[in-house]
């Protein structure tokens, strides 16, 4: 199961790097979180939504490196990487590796999809180089207030996804300024106070005025 893989990697990263020490390195880390919520707030002027392109991780890494350099190259205003497809088997202790490696050759801004339950997880996110995290309230329930606040004390973007009304409930409740909406979305964007970022998948590109109605950012997947 993906979240017994993670467990178990977490329990191992731990032991390795404790959570004291992973703190004591960001006296030397050279990033600084880059995106802010009102670089993806889409001004009110400009009729299409901000762009985000992901990267499907499961690649190979000469495809990965090509997708990486045309996203270096295109318009978009950051770069969504989802790790959570690679808990379906036992994942390497490598795979944060790739997230600093993207950092050094990609100017972009950063946004993380993990299957995050610790704050430990968004703290080492913090020490490779992430600008913003999103978080998913069925795995943190309670806990997602909390989570969120200490994400955005790490000075990163804290993002919640939302599947569900329960799920809008429980990010408005934790004090939420950006959604990441990947179901129902007609139904949720009707339910959603004024004032926070919007983001959503678009499976149709390219991006026009009414795809982007209602929204900040349209998360495009290659």
């Amino acid at each position: 199961m993906p979240i017994d893989n993670l467990k178990a990697l977490l329990k191992l990263k731990q032991e390795i790097r404790p959570f004291e020490l992973l703190g004591r390195s960001l006296a030397y880390n050279p990033y600084l979180p880059r995106l802010s919520l009102e670089q993806l707030k889409r001004p009110k002027e400009t009729p299409l939504a901000h762009a985000l392109l992901a990267l499907d991780l499961r690649q190979d890494l000469e495809q990965f490196l090509k997708n990486l350099q045309k996203a270096q190259e295109s318009q978009a205003l950051a770069l969504l990487l989802d790790f959570t497809p690679l808990y379906a088997k036992e994942p390497s202790l490598e795979m944060l590796d790739l997230l600093g490696y993207v950092r050094r050759l990609c100017t972009k801004p950063l946004i993380s999809k993990d299957l995050i339950v610790d704050r430990y997880q968004i703290l080492e996110a913090l020490v490779y180089g992430v600008d913003a995290l999103v978080l998913d309230p069925s795995l943190l329930q309670k806990d997602l207030k909390d989570m969120l606040a200490y994400t955005t004390h790490l000075g990163l973007l804290g993002i919640v996804q939302v599947a569900s009304v329960a799920d809008l409930k429980n990010a408005i409740l934790a004090r939420a300024r950006a959604l990441y909406i990947v179901q129902d979305f007609k139904e949720i964007l009707q339910l959603v106070p004024q004032g926070l970022v919007i983001l959503k998948d678009l499976n149709t590109p390219p991006i026009d005025p009414t795809n982007s109605y209602g929204v900040d950012g349209l998360v495009l997947w290659g």
